[in-house]
Order: C-alpha cells, then structure tokens, then sequence
C-alpha cells in the first residue's frame, strides 16, 4: 500500500477510549464560483455570511454537536484572516479549533496530503468536511454504522453523507433558468435549486451489501452522455440501484487510511472525481477500498452553497425553517451576545438586541431578515431579501431577492433584483442593480446607473481572468428547496417600526 502514514499512524500513549474524535474542516473549495467575492482575501469564503452567520460558525456548532473535539480548519486563500477569527471567537462546548495554513495547496488533495504530512489526523474515524455544509443531521448513527463496518473489514475506509432531494431526468435539458426543460416538465422532475446547474451526479449503489451500502460507482461528470460500469461488478452483486436522486452533502467519515492513500496517489486532486471514483471502480479485490453511503433520513437537512444559486437556496430554506433547528432565531453559539432575532409573521425576521427602524409605509415580505441597527426609509418595498447589520435603505427602493451584507447604503429610489452587495457598498441615487449581478466589498454604483445582468463588480485584483461562468443564477423560481411546500404558519404580514 505504500509508506506508512503520519496520518495513519498510532500512539502508544493513545488509549481506544480516550481518543478524541478529530474533525478536518476544507475552509477553501478551490474552484471560482464564487467570484469575485472570493478574490477578497479579508473575507475568504468560509467567513462569508450567510444569513449573518458566517460559514465558518454553521460548521464548527454542527461538528461541536456531533461530539468532534478537536477540529483542524484547512485554510490557504485568506489564511490570516480565518485564524484571527478563530482566534478572537469563542464557541460553546469542549471543541478545540486550530487553523492549518498552506498557502501554496491548489487543490483538496493537496490539502490531504499536507495533513498526512503533518501527521495531525490521529482519531479513527474522523470526519472530513466541507466548509461551505449547512446541516442539522445527526450524524452519530453514520459514525457507530462506519466503526462497526471498519472493525470487520479493513476495506471500508470511508462513509459518504447522501441527501435525497429529487432527481434529474434522463433527457432533461436546463433552461437558461437552471430548471427542468420541456421533458422534466413532460415527467413532472424538477431539479432541486440545491443542486449546482452542472450537477449530473449518477450513483451506483448495492443496498445488498452485507456491511450496508456501498458505493460501486460515483460519476459527476457534467453532460457525459454514458455510464461506466465494470462487467464483473453484476456478477459480483446481486443488484445494482442506479440513483440520481441523491445529492452530495460534502460530509464524510473516514479511516487515516484516506490520507494515505491520497500520498500515495500524487495525481489526485479532487477528493470526488478522482479519488471516490476511482476507489469505487477497482475491480481486482485485493486492492479495492470500499466506500459506503449514508443516506440523511426525513427531517435532516444539508447541503453545500457551491455557487451564488445554491447560496440563495440555501438561505431561503433556512429562513422558511426546513434545517430547524439550524434558524435565524436560534444563532450558533458565541452570537447571544451581540445578536437575538425574532420571527414575525411571514418569515420576517428582526434583530432585537440593537432594532432597525423600519417606516410604517415600507412593504416588508418575508421570508427576509432585517439586521441590526438598520434604517429603512418611506415607501421601500422589500420582498425575499436578507439585509445585514447596520444598512440604510432610503426612501422608495426596490429590493426584491437579493442579499446586503453589512455597511450597506442604497440612496433614494434605487432598484435591486436577485443580486448579492457585499460589505461597505453603496448605491448612488436611482440605480438598478439588475438581476444575478454581484457587487464586492467597498465598491460605489453611481447615481442612475443601471448595471447589467450578471454584472461582476469588484475592487480587487484578479489574477486569473479566465473564470470558469459558473455563476448560476438565483430568483424566485428557485429560493428554496421546498418550493412546492408552504408552511400553514406563515400567516399574514408584519409592519412594526
């Protein structure tokens, strides 16, 4: 198998019943989709905030309750400003957080490789996890399931988090919109606003499996119109579930036998197209590693914010309270000081510790979330939109669907659709800011300018321009996962000051 691994190595002092579960925390995502935020090293994308929680917090109090006491955040864009935040916060519970910097990793298997160097990861299992996962699962069943699995086959190095969220089509073609063409239509799928638009994850599973399901094939390759399969796995497997229903929720409980290998592959870059896929494709037996699924069961949330589309997925489900206990209301720990927001009628959420003021004439309709210390003028209409700390809506704007981060000021009759504003920003008098469009940290949109959609603006330098267009789309169409729900308790509007 190779060298031995500093990642899979054992202390003598280290007793089975004292050892710490460790959790490793990707903070990077090493692609581009969210730019030109991410280009901002201040605020790496793990700091960004979502519904005014940063990313960051939303994990750690998820691995805090899963009983992780030791976690190692991974970070290389915007390592300075992670451990000063690691530093400075503090979080409920036993866990203990460090940062691992390396500013030259490319890639997550470059970050393994660095960890397994290190020799850090010493707990069996650990759970290895994205930085942008928002979840309220339960994950301890998984964890007892992958110990048992690994005490009787060696093999079974790694256990992957699935969520059922509907599947897509055979023939289904995306609209411009990210939704289902003429044949999903046809058939009645929709693909889930969770899923990123070039998501065409295709799992093979064998639920026969004595030691649970295992994974026989994980093919995400976008637009590929066959499937490969190897001939001996029908022999060797009673049945074989071809699923595409199951989303991807970047959690996962591994042996350090995953670190190892991924030192001895030098080649892997991706932990799922490379690693997982080919993990599951090896035929001859002695060398295969077996992976499993778990699948989250009813009422467990989780997803990961790939792009600006799942990003307002995701916090509009959180909103309508479908990760509960993961709500506005209920903040991670560390945020009862500074923040206590309370839920109105219609999903209207407002900060009670420092409160807005909010004129009688404004039509506020949820779900939207107001900050602290916010100002919003006369005769505004806000609708589907999440306004951080200290904003100032003057008179007569249009917000409809869109994200203000913190510091944000709109002048008087300005228009916002379906658009993220970073910090500080500020829009001149009658401006539009049109659809899909995002404004980063610090930058001024002049009085009636109108930005185009899917305008990317922002003030910091881009050292490679050739973006990847993964920049998916958000509107109404696709707030939530849970469209075709309402909750009988939304109820009627409020308008307080």
């Amino acid at each position: 198998m190779g060298k031995p691994s500093g990642g899979g190595g054992s202390d003598p002092s280290d007793s089975k019943h004292d050892q710490k579960l460790q959790a490793v925390l990707l903070a990077d995502s090493f692609t581009r989709t969210f730019a030109p935020i991410s280009l901002d090293r201040s605020t790496p994308k793990c700091l960004c905030p979502l519904n005014n929680v940063a990313f960051l917090d939303y994990a750690i109090e998820f691995l805090a309750g899963a009983g992780v006491e030791e976690l190692f955040v991974f970070c290389v864009s915007g390592a300075d400003a992670v451990e000063s935040y690691v530093r400075e916060t503090s979080w409920k519970g036993s866990i203990e957080v460090r940062c691992v910097k390396d500013e030259t990793c490319t890639n997550a298997g470059d970050a393994l490789r660095e960890l397994d160097k290190r020799g850090l990861v010493r707990s069996d299992p650990f759970v290895l996890m994205h930085g942008d996962v928002v979840t309220n699962c339960d994950v301890k069943g998984a964890l007892a399931a992958h110990k048992a699995r690994k005490k009787k086959d060696n093999a079974a190095i790694m256990t992957m988090l699935f969520k059922r969220v509907g599947g897509w089509d055979v023939d289904d073609n995306d609209d411009d919109e990210g939704n289902g063409g003429a044949a999903g239509a046809a058939t009645g799928v929709r693909s889930s606003p969770l899923r990123p638009v070039q998501d065409d994850l295709v799992l093979g599973l064998d639920p026969s499996d004595a030691h649970g399901t295992r994974v026989l094939l994980y093919d995400d390759t976008p637009r590929r119109p066959a499937l490969s399969l190897p001939t001996s796995f029908f022999a060797a497997h009673g049945s074989i579930d071809l699923r595409t229903d199951l989303l991807d929720v970047g959690i996962d409980i591994c042996s350090p036998d995953v670190l190892a290998r991924f030192s001895d592959e030098f080649d892997y870059r991706d932990v799922r197209r490379q690693f997982v896929s080919n993990s599951c494709a090896e035929e001859e037996e002695g060398l295969q590693n077996r992976i499993y699924a778990h699948v989250l069961g009813e009422g467990e949330y989780a997803a990961r914010v790939h792009d600006f589309r799942t990003y307002h997925a995701v916090s509009a489900d959180l909103l309508r309270r479908w990760c509960y206990p993961v709500v506005p209301d209920n903040l991670p720990s560390g945020y009862e000081k500074r923040a206590r927001y309370a839920l109105g009628r219609r999903f209207v959420y407002r900060e009670m510790k420092r409160t807005s003021r909010i004129e009688r004439s404004v039509d506020l309709k949820g779900p939207a979330m107001v900050g602290s210390h916010c100002r919003i003028g006369e005769g505004c209409k806000i609708e589907g939109t999440v306004i951080g700390d200290d904003c100032r809506i003057d008179a007569n704007c249009t917000i409809l669907h869109s994200h203000l981060w913190r510091n944000v000021h709109v002048e008087d009759g300005a228009s916002i659709d379906r658009a993220i504003l970073s910090d500080d920003v500020v829009v001149r008098r009658g401006a539009t800011v049109s659809r899909g469009c995002v404004v980063g940290r610090g930058c001024v949109i002049g009085e009636g300018v109108t930005l185009p959609a899917f305008a990317r603006i922002t003030l910091c330098k881009d050292d490679d321009d050739d973006s990847d267009g993964g920049f998916g789309d958000f509107d109404e169409s696709s707030s939530s996962s849970s469209e075709e729900e309402e909750s009988s308790s939304s109820g009627g509007g409020s308008e307080e000051e």
